[in-house]
């Protein structure tokens, strides 16, 4: 689905998650982005038919925004950019909601979680399934990743790869393409 932006290489995620190959969604146009929005908005309909629907849109930034916007327009709901320092997102704003507030936290590509975790963290959002649905065009598969760069390093650990928090965000995610091994 995504083979067109496929891109074969060594990569490195994070403080040492290695890949042969990465997606480059950034380099969709914008007719390409609404297409994929479209499919993904009809996921995220069904998706709220049985989890209640959502109140409010946060796009992480950089082409989460991008695809979070789109979608935030498409379905009439309100739209915040969630950067990647806490110190910006003071700047930007996102006003305190209400606790029942159910959220549609968006990024492009998933690899471990964190960046979802992180939006919650900074958003202050209580992790209950009725107030949090994430939502991505690609689910990367943790087992064509290589973690052997970080696993051993507790620093690198508890930060990039796997953890509790991460079960969560599964059974909450809804995405357009999830990769095969």
């Amino acid at each position: 689905m995504f083979s067109k932006i496929k891109k074969e290489g060594d990569y490195v995620f994070g403080p040492g998650i290695k890949s042969r190959y990465n997606y480059d969604y950034a380099s969709l146009s914008d007719t390409m982005n609404d297409a994929y929005c479209l499919v993904l908005h009809r996921k995220l309909e069904n998706w709220q038919k049985q989890h209640g629907a959502f109140n409010v849109v946060v796009g992480i930034a950089t082409e989460g925004i991008r695809i979070g916007y789109r979608l935030a327009q498409r379905m009439d709901l309100p739209f915040y950019i969630m950067p990647h320092q806490r110190t910006a997102l003071e700047q930007l704003g996102v006003p305190s909601l209400p606790a029942d507030t159910h959220w549609l936290i968006i990024d492009d590509i998933v690899t471990t979680g964190s960046q979802f975790m992180t939006a919650v963290d900074y958003l202050e959002i209580e992790e209950k399934p009725e107030t949090i649905t994430y939502a991505c065009m690609i689910k990367r598969n943790p087992q064509n990743l290589d973690f052997s760069a970080v696993t051993g390093s507790p620093e690198k650990e508890q930060k990039w790869v796997r953890t509790e928090r991460f079960d969560f965000i599964d059974k909450r995610l809804v995405a357009l393409y999830s990769e095969p091994e």
